[in-house]
């Protein structure tokens, strides 16, 4: 089959998240303890660079004060940012330009509209389009939904990272709404909570 052949990416399962560098340990801890993202505890159990970039990337292990939970978490290399998928390496360079993941192949495209993904406008309502969301900067409310969107349309499994509904309910209920409540927790996430856990996952935590 040609690379760039539209197939459903949920029934392609040899699609595989690709190779994302990981950092020095020790400027990753810096980072992470700027950031707060992980107790102090915690650091004694990292391991060595190669392994850094498995990080815990479900929402059931991430508090909404932005640090990880205890206990066993699944892990998942970091997801692309809005601007990687921008990239050729992420989208056909013609008509109808569609993204892609590896060998697989999605059914959207650029001009694909957000509201047909389930996603609400609410104020973003300027802004209809996949590659419009993408735009945006890569930290930018718009930019991360995608970004983890898309991820989720590739590798989506709620064991290594959340499926695509759940990024659904993140935006329309923690973003617009009055709040995304993840399994597994009992405190709702506002904007702020659901936005910082996308940081998260695209290896943009706030310093």
């Amino acid at each position: 089959m040609n690379e760039h052949q539209p197939r459903d990416p949920q029934q392609t399962p040899e699609a595989q998240p690709a190779a994302v560098a990981a950092p020095g340990v020790s400027r990753t801890r810096r980072s992470l303890l700027r950031a707060g993202a992980i107790g102090a505890p915690a650091l004694v159990a990292l391991k060595p660079a190669s392994v850094m970039a498995c990080s815990c990337k479900l929402p059931s292990g991430f508090t909404v004060s932005g640090n990880l939970s205890r206990g066993p978490k699944n892990c998942a290399d970091p997801g692309l940012k809005a601007s990687a998928w921008r990239t050729t390496n992420c989208q056909n360079s013609t008509s109808p330009f569609r993204y892609f993941y590896g060998k697989t192949v999605f059914s959207i495209t650029r001009d694909t509209l957000v509201s047909s993904l389930g996603l609400n406008l609410g104020p973003y309502s300027n802004d209809t389009t996949v590659s419009s969301w993408l735009a945006k900067a890569d930290t930018s409310d718009q930019g991360l939904l995608m970004a983890c969107y898309l991820q989720a349309v590739a590798v989506g499994n709620d064991t290594t990272w959340p499926t695509k509904q759940r990024f659904v309910d993140m935006w329309n209920l923690g973003v617009l709404g009055g709040g995304y409540t993840p399994p597994a927790q009992t405190k709702p996430w506002g904007r702020d909570q659901v936005i910082g856990y996308l940081k998260f996952l695209t290896q943009q935590v706030p310093v």
